[in-house]
């Protein structure tokens, strides 16, 4: 470590014959940070802040991303009670038909369904296949006189209406109503509450609400393709909605530009209320004109970070650059405390230089360490941002130390007078601050123990008022179709993939109301399921029970004035081999929208989705007490919360057990005595403590960017208690209180200026780091002078 700080000085007196290079070295530094930050790629969702790799976080937000609607355009169309449903209908068609490209692929308003010459024939066909065991028993105990008499009737009274005129051939071909038992499982595929079809639209029970779903081949995640989309639509809404009809629409776009303008407005205020008051502060404190290069230091810092993270990553978050203002709280420690040593000793040679650069090169370094804690999430977001801060931090150490002190010579010395301990002196003094010290950190660790961790992504996004009044409306027509939980039954293929999804069914009939199951197990079994099914059908259809049949609807159909003949197409249906339901008879009989958004195919294999209510009830089903099918993963909003909540407790204690070590392996080597390391940590832990205390006190959640606000407290609470340590040791008289006080301001000012941010996840980070803060300066100020009064407690070790 000594021939370190020698290759430190060596380089002072080398710079020292050669401003030029110098000169010349950062304005290639500034040029090229200038050319990578030309080609800068903001993105300015969230979407780095999700869970990648293979843990069950990021599975679960794989498969939520593959939910029915999400990349779909949800429109909702309200009438008031003065307009009729021709004029709802024509404004939908209008709207429907004013949603072209690049925008939108294709609008349905109605349901996909061919002519009935095509979708009755595949109706028909599917009976036996679909026929299950208890289906059959019914249909056995409607083959009675009564029961073809009463149905006979029945067709009479239809065939005299205009409507029933039409269903003519599906009443030769279906006298018995035996399709009705087909019919009645498509209520499993009813995505939405109370929705029934009128005149070929999606409209709600009351006549009054009609739905679109539009495709659009712009991703969710794409902030500017979103912004464009939604600009679009309302402008489509505005030219297609009469007086009397309100248009609203639903879908992650409008979540994704309220999130990126929110966040790109506050970067604005963020960055420039930090610059503008850091530098106000330095000009303060420190009285000298010179302040302007130690504010260059932060200030480039920053720009140089945000280049070589764009170098590494190709693009850049948002977040990390909102994180700038915070790197500039951190990177100007190290000038600071430069500037006042240097100043200090009043002599700018390069072993003066080299001696006071072992407090900074600790700090920087012990602030790197916990940084680099966060290589290890799971979250990308979380990576770069440890990628940008650690970049940021080694130029900040390479400035103030290889380039500052050329800029600060010919400065007058400023000499603070002797530390001889913190004032009023004596035992009692010492006894009553640790005492309160000891007891605020009990307090701390009272209420911190309240602290809730929540893992829902939700509440760290900014919904603005509008989305949320449209959300509130649609929920109330249609039901919270977002909120479902969805249940996998995966196979290697798909014949696999359906036999589990018909165990899932089974599995969860009868303990969820039918109305709570969205599944395609009723109406596309396995093919053995289905030769079961057809069996049983032959079984039941042989050729005894078809003259029975044959007779009492020749007897049946005279009485009610049918002709002999009349139904002779229904037996030469099933005088042919029952036909299978396939996946392309599916697509063909206009299924295939449906089949695409429940059938998913990736990673080899094949995903059947089932829609169930996400509820703690149903999320039980799925314990491993309950002992569901093997092969069905449960995947929900709330589920994936739960996860990540779990995850982030796991993550925050391994995080603060590495970046601990890291620190006191560090502390270890600077100080070398047990009990300077040990008042180096205090600002760490009352940071922590009043940090957690205050956030149980007050109900403030533990969220994913607390995370990092903890890590922050831990970097920037070290760097309080390495140079006050420091300054009091009989060996490091390099800094001052004032010093310490400025660097903890300006942190303050850096994390404080988060707490302007309308965007909670800024916000976040902000005020928990802000909390740390106060309670790590007051203790670097005043309780470490409290266990290290006079010099005779270092040379006491």
């Amino acid at each position: 470590m000594t021939s370190f700080f020698t290759w430190i000085s060596k380089c002072f007196y080398f710079f020292s014959r050669r401003r030029l290079v110098l000169y010349a070295l950062i304005l290639i530094i500034a040029l090229l940070s200038g050319l990578l930050l030309k080609s800068i790629k903001l993105r300015e969702d969230l979407q780095p802040m999700l869970p990648s790799g293979q843990s069950d976080a990021a599975r679960d937000i794989s498969f939520l991303q593959q939910a029915p609607f999400m990349q779909k355009v949800v429109f909702h169309l309200k009438a008031e009670p003065n307009i009729d449903r021709k004029t709802l209908t024509e404004t939908a068609d209008k709207l429907a038909g004013a949603l072209k490209k690049p925008y939108y692929q294709r609008v349905i308003s109605g349901p996909t369904m061919p002519s009935p010459e095509i979708f009755f024939p595949w109706l028909l066909e599917a009976i036996p296949a679909l026929m299950t065991e208890k289906d059959l028993q019914a249909v056995k105990a409607g083959l009675q006189a009564q029961s073809i008499r009463d149905q006979l009737q029945e067709i009479r009274s239809k065939l005299n209406s205009a409507e029933g005129w039409t269903l003519k051939g599906l009443f030769q071909e279906d006298p018995l109503g035996l399709h009705q038992t087909v019919l009645e499982k498509f209520r499993f595929l009813n995505l939405f509450k109370g929705m029934v079809v009128k005149d070929g639209h999606f409209f709600s029970a009351d006549g009054r609400n009609v739905l679109l779903v539009a495709d659009t081949p712009i991703k969710v995640t794409d902030s500017q393709g979103a912004r464009a989309l939604v600009l679009y639509t309302q402008g489509t809404i505005e030219r297609s909605a009469p007086p009397g009809i309100r248009i609203t629409f639903l879908s992650g776009h409008p979540y994704t530009q309220a999130n990126a303008d929110t966040i790109k407005g506050d970067l604005y205020i963020i960055l420039s209320f930090a610059s503008l008051t850091i530098l106000g502060l330095l000009f303060l404190v420190m009285q000298n004109w010179r302040a302007i290069f130690v504010f260059l230091v932060p200030a480039s810092v920053v720009l140089i970070a945000t280049a070589v993270t764009v170098a590494a990553y190709q693009t850049i978050s948002a977040i990390t650059i909102a994180f700038g203002s915070v790197l500039m709280g951190i990177a100007d420690d190290y000038p600071i405390f430069t500037y006042f040593s240097l100043r200090n000793r009043g002599n700018y040679t390069g072993e003066v230089v080299g001696e006071i650069s072992a407090p900074v090169l600790f700090s920087g370094l012990t602030t790197m360490a916990t940084f680099s804690a966060l290589f290890f999430s799971d979250l990308p977001g979380q990576r770069q941002i440890a990628f940008f801060s650690i970049a940021g931090i080694i130029a900040s150490l390479a400035f103030s130390l290889l380039v500052l002190p050329h800029f600060l010579k010919g400065s007058p010395p400023v000499r603070d007078p002797q530390y001889t301990g913190m004032s009023p002196k004596g035992r009692t003094y010492r006894v009553l601050c640790i005492t309160g010290w000891l007891l605020f950190l009990a307090l701390g660790l009272w209420q911190g123990s309240r602290v809730i961790f929540n893992g829902d992504m939700r509440s760290i996004n900014w919904v603005p008022k509008a989305l949320k009044e449209n959300e509130m409306s649609f929920k109330q027509t249609w039901g919270d179709f977002r909120d479902t939980a969805m249940v996998l039954s995966e196979g290697r293929d798909l014949q696999s993939a359906l036999i589990n999804n018909a165990r899932l069914f089974a599995y969860l009939k009868g303990k969820i109301p039918d109305e709570g199951i969205v599944s395609l197990a009723p109406l596309f079994p396995s093919a053995a399921i289905q030769e079961e099914n057809i069996r049983r059908w032959e079984t039941l259809w042989d050729k005894e029970t078809q003259n029975r049949v044959r007779e009492l609807l020749v007897r049946e159909g005279d009485r009610a004035g049918f002709h002999p003949r009349a139904f002779t197409p229904f037996f030469e249906r099933w005088s042919f081999k029952p036909a299978r339901v396939t996946l392309e008879g599916l697509k063909k009989a206009g299924f295939g929208d449906l089949i695409n958004s429940l059938i998913i195919a990736g990673d080899g294999k094949i995903r059947i989705l089932t829609l169930v209510p996400d509820t703690p009830q149903v999320a039980a089903l799925f314990s491993k007490k309950a002992g569901p099918p093997l092969d069905a993963r449960f995947v929900s909003q709330s589920g994936f919360n739960r996860i990540l909540s779990q995850a982030m407790i796991r993550n925050f204690i391994q995080y603060i057990i590495l970046a601990s070590l890291m620190i006191l392996v560090l502390l270890t080597l600077l100080f070398r005595k047990a009990g300077k390391v040990f008042c180096a940590m205090i600002p760490v832990v009352t940071g922590l403590l009043v940090m957690f205390g205050v956030m149980g006190y007050g109900g403030i959640e533990f969220n994913l960017f607390n995370i990092i606000a903890s890590i922050l407290v831990i970097g920037l609470s070290v760097d309080l208690g390495i140079f006050m340590v420091s300054r009091i040791s009989a060996g490091y008289d390099t800094n001052t209180g004032r010093a310490v006080f400025l660097g903890g301001m300006t942190s303050l000012v850096g994390m404080g200026a988060l707490t302007l941010a309308h965007h909670p996840a800024l916000y976040s980070i902000g005020i928990t780091v802000l909390l740390g803060m106060c309670g790590a300066i007051p203790s670097a100020l005043l309780v470490i002078p409290a266990f290290l009064n006079t010099k005779r407690d270092f040379k006491n070790g």
